[in-house]
């Protein structure tokens, strides 16, 4: 009897945690279980399509996979100092962690493609063996989120670059609620193709 109260009242606050947040917010994070569960089939369908007696993959672990690895857990410490930023009204500091968190997220993209050419240079082609195609689609649908929420980033980015230029504008821009919700949701979502990357990057070392 009292674990049944105990999961109700779990049940209730987790209910009331839901209603208090905002619906954009709520779309975000079923979009990012899906995202979840799409990447935990293609790395299943990848582990099970690799051939048994074969050489596939072993060769050498692109290079430039370990410095996407870095640039991304660099982006992730860049984005976690934004909403302090923004929380202590330093439109200038909110704005150069943005602009560093774009430009380090933006260099992951393109280590990604440079990953891609070493793959390409062993051999390993999309339209080749299976497990080569899925490799391509499971990093190329990661650099899919993060292009994504680059785009979210420059749209943040121009915005508080525009508002920065008037008093009146920053004062609304700073107390207004849904704008902290907005950073919020980038944050969330950039640590998110973080966690993701890494879980993948190791998944992907043992493999080679």
């Amino acid at each position: 009897m009292k674990q049944e109260k105990v999961k109700i009242g779990l049940r209730r606050e987790a209910f009331n945690k839901m209603e208090q947040m905002h619906p954009h917010q709520i779309m975000l994070y079923v979009a990012l279980i899906g995202s979840s569960v799409l990447f935990l089939f293609l790395v299943v369908a990848f582990t099970a399509s690799r051939p048994i007696h074969s050489d596939f993959l072993k060769i050498e672990f692109p290079k430039f996979f370990v410095v996407s690895t870095v640039l991304m857990l660099l982006s992730s410490f860049s984005v976690s100092k934004i909403i302090p930023a923004y929380e202590r009204d330093e439109l200038e500091e909110l704005k150069k962690w943005l602009g560093i968190t774009f430009l380090l997220g933006l260099a992951f993209a393109t280590s990604q493609f440079l990953g891609w050419r070493e793959l390409q240079e062993n051999q390993i082609l999309f339209s080749g063996v299976r497990s080569g195609a899925y490799l391509y689609v499971i990093t190329g649908l990661h650099v899919v989120h993060v292009v994504a929420i680059l785009l979210y980033a420059v749209r943040l980015l121009v915005k508080c670059n525009k508002v920065s230029l008037d008093a009146v504008q920053s004062l609304i821009y700073c107390t207004n609620p849904y704008q902290k919700i907005r950073f919020k949701m980038l944050t969330d979502f950039w640590h998110f193709v973080d966690v993701l990357w890494i879980l993948l990057f190791f998944y992907l070392l043992f493999s080679f």
